[in-house]
């Protein structure tokens, strides 16, 4: 498994009166590899293998947000890189390699136009993955995650177990057509994939089709390649509930993961902006920061729950683990919580409608946190676009996914817009 770690180099430039960041590429067993960074800050900004960005907006914070964000970006690259590399190819040279590349990008483009054969459908997705980790966001210009690699590379696993199935080892693009899909559609139903795992491959799919040029895809048509979406049936924490999983007498990992979820369910963050919650500048009791997955920018009030963990933590909290792990420890906090009344899941599995119950801390996970916040607040009566400026949902038709409000509830709230109206004023 590949780890990266950094230090500063002990020599100060004298120009800059900064010092380098240097990385220390570690895979497996007994291969370490280390190289310049790049990425110069003042000596008196780093601490313990980070860079320290101070809460007061100036150039110089400006200045290591930006070192920050170029070292985030160079490390996602490192390691997906490092991931799709044979072992016995990584060297210091090919370390070099990488970090040059991703300074001058230029430097690699082949000259050499000349016409070559044409790939075939998993050679082109092969190289498509290869070159993934360079892959910007067309709509916020940022490096693709980790999950949308991971999805790609799971994707390309099941098209070539696919085609053992249908006795090839590869496919031409022409061969992508309606059939195609059909028998790629039954493959997954026969796995017992839900609609919306089945629906997922599909789209990654069409974008490894799209992404192609025109005159390899050829006669490929995917327009009706149909991407299959399901509502899901999940859960969300009531105000009550977030009390109990909040006075749950915890310790360790677990404490730390909890308040994390409590921080994420009282400020409708995603997971993968939780770290941003105490490392962004607070005033004047507000946080605001740009959103990872869509670079949105929100301003979020800070709730009383939300000032009671961070002061318990010095505003300095713990790293978040991944989002694997915390999706299994909050399942333990849950259920030690007393959240277990029994809850009906209904999908699509393997093509077949199924039902079945389960207990409710079985459904909680990271994104319950989010889901609890825009369901309460909307409970609480707040304006949806309000809660939607808060979230940083830009349609309203996303967010009335995350509401989780019974018929009952909605009769409720109607009732108590009407006492309000008819009622609450006295002639």
């Amino acid at each position: 498994m590949a780890k990266l770690s950094f230090s500063l180099s002990s020599k100060k430039d004298k120009t800059l009166s900064k010092s380098e960041i240097l990385i220390r590429f570690v895979y497996g067993n007994g291969l370490a590899l280390r190289a310049r960074s790049g990425i110069y800050i003042p000596p008196t900004r780093w601490d313990d293998g980070e860079i320290i960005i101070p809460r007061l907006q100036t150039a110089e914070q400006k200045e290591l947000v930006e070192a920050q964000k170029k070292l985030d970006e160079l490390s996602a690259v490192i390691l997906e890189t490092g991931i799709s590399t044979p072992k016995e190819d990584i060297n210091k040279q090919w370390l070099e390699t990488i970090i040059d590349k991703f300074y001058f990008p230029d430097k690699y483009i082949p000259k050499d136009t000349e016409q070559e054969k044409p790939l075939t459908l998993f050679e082109y997705i092969q190289d498509f993955i290869l070159k993934a980790p360079e892959r910007k966001d067309k709509d916020t210009g940022r490096l693709l995650s980790s999950s949308s690699l991971q999805q790609y590379r799971a994707t390309f696993k099941h098209l070539k177990n696919f085609a053992t199935k249908r006795r090839k080892k590869d496919f031409e693009f022409e061969d992508v057509n309606a059939t195609f899909y059909k028998h790629f559609v039954t493959y997954l139903q026969n796995l017992e994939f839900s609609n919306n795992s089945i629906g997922k491959h599909i789209k990654v799919l069409k974008t490894f089709i799209n992404d192609a040029p025109a005159p390899l895809r050829g006669s490929s048509d995917i327009s009706k390649f149909h991407v299959f979406t399901e509502d899901a049936d999940t859960v969300f924490l009531n105000e009550k509930e977030l009390q109990q999983i909040h006075d749950c007498k915890l310790t360790g990992r677990l404490e730390r993961v909890r308040d994390w979820f409590l921080l994420l369910a009282w400020t409708g963050c995603r997971y993968s902006d939780s770290e941003k919650i105490s490392k962004t500048d607070i005033k004047n009791g507000f946080i605001t920061f740009r959103q990872q997955k869509t670079n949105e920018k929100v301003t979020i009030p800070i709730h009383p729950a939300v000032i009671e963990v961070l002061e318990k933590y010095n505003y300095q909290m713990p790293k978040p683990l991944s989002n694997q792990r915390f999706n299994e420890y909050i399942k333990e906090i849950a259920k030690a919580a007393g959240i277990d009344q029994m809850e009906t899941i209904t999908k699509t599995v393997g093509g077949t409608l199924t039902s079945t119950q389960v207990p409710k801390y079985c459904l909680i996970g990271s994104h319950t946190g989010r889901r609890s916040f825009c369901t309460n607040m909307y409970l609480r009566g707040i304006p949806t676009y309000t809660i939607m400026a808060i979230s940083g949902h830009r349609t309203e038709k996303s967010f009335l996914k995350y509401l989780r409000v019974s018929k009952e509830e909605h009769a409720k709230l109607m009732k108590q817009a009407w006492e309000n109206m008819y009622y609450g004023n006295t002639l």
